[in-house]
């Protein structure tokens, strides 16, 4: 069994702080988003952008910007350069708190390489994080862009795959903390019921966290704001006004609210009912109470959200409740993962 030197601590640390520092930038980024502060910004500039405006003459220069996007003809004019400056407060948090990661990875990096603790897999790991880090913020240009020129919001395609990849940088950074202490696992099942079953959980976790984009996007989570029914009716009467097919279920607020508030039933259930199964694993080592744990605040969570019509709290509560889950769940995933062939972890 590996077991992680004490020389590795360290870098331990360095991962987790990465963990908290993404987890933080999907609560900015929900904030953003509930503020409508996302396109406040419509350049990308990595370096110069760090600092915002510093004269009132910049911040006029920029606020002219904005208002040659649709976002500000259509639905904000008469804005005053006040509420840009509100907007844009949240866009430049993001995007600043992007560029610390991206510090925080980068020169810790740096370092341990130098010292000689990156290492084998550790290294190829510590490669791959790199990678996907720089990817999350390429991508994040690629869905502000998608709402620069004809529409008045991102692209809910474009802000899942943007969160999606978010979460699977944060599922490697903390998979390699559960490597380091504890021994290095494939994320292949070891054979076992709770393996087999947790790794569906994670595919029904997943469609729910797409869902859960596409809410965010297309605003849908202000829609019907009712619950357990949809203002009465299991289905909205309005979810299939618009093409009268499958995709008023992914393109339109009635239809996405429908999957993710009935999908959410079903994620529920799952998981509670593999935590109760799965209550006597040993290897689990109360693993299973944990995700049941998750699952259930994260419900709660989200009917809350839902009937008081998304205020910001609430909202930026559920989206952190999902990288409890995830966290919940790959600490079960890891568990029942299968251990590597020596020498190719």
């Amino acid at each position: 069994m590996y077991e992680a030197p004490k020389s590795l601590r360290p870098v331990i640390i360095w991962l987790l702080t990465g963990c908290a520092m993404i987890a933080c930038m999907v609560a900015i980024g929900g904030i953003t988003r509930l503020t409508e502060s996302g396109l406040s910004i419509t350049e990308w500039k990595p370096v110069t952008g760090a600092l915002p405006p510093l004269s009132e003459v910049a911040w006029q220069a920029e606020f002219e910007k904005y208002k040659k996007i649709p976002e500000y003809q259509l639905l904000n004019q008469g804005m005053d350069l006040a509420g840009f400056k509100r907007i844009f407060f949240w866009e430049w948090l993001h995007r600043n708190w992007g560029r610390l990661m991206g510090l925080v990875f980068m020169v810790p990096f740096l370092v341990f390489w130098r010292r000689g603790l990156l290492k084998g897999w550790l290294m190829r790991r510590a490669l791959w994080i790199l990678l996907g880090g720089a990817i999350v913020a390429g991508l994040g240009w690629f869905m502000v862009v998608s709402g620069l020129e004809k529409n008045t919001d991102v692209s809910h395609y474009r802000l899942a795959i943007h969160l999606c990849a978010a979460f699977s940088v944060f599922a490697l950074v903390l998979w390699t903390v559960f490597d380091l202490q504890r021994s290095p696992r494939a994320f292949g099942g070891d054979g076992s019921r709770a393996a087999r079953w947790s790794r569906w959980l994670l595919v029904l976790l997943v469609i729910q966290i797409i869902y859960g984009a596409f809410t965010a996007g297309l605003d849908a989570g202000r829609v019907a704001n009712t619950w357990p029914l949809m203002h009465g009716h299991f289905l909205s009467e309005q979810a299939f006004n618009y093409t009268g097919t499958a995709l008023d279920l992914v393109d339109h607020k009635e239809g996405v609210q429908f999957i993710h508030r009935n999908l959410a039933w079903l994620v529920a259930a799952a998981f509670l009912v593999f935590a109760y199964r799965e209550r006597q694993n040993a290897a689990l080592y109360g693993a299973g109470g944990w995700l049941a744990l998750a699952v259930v605040l994260q419900f709660i969570l989200g009917v809350l959200t839902l009937v008081m019509q998304v205020p910001i709290v609430l909202g930026v509560l559920h989206q952190f409740g999902a990288v409890l889950l995830l966290v919940a769940l790959l600490n079960v995933l890891h568990r029942t993962g299968r251990a590597p062939i020596a020498g190719s972890a």
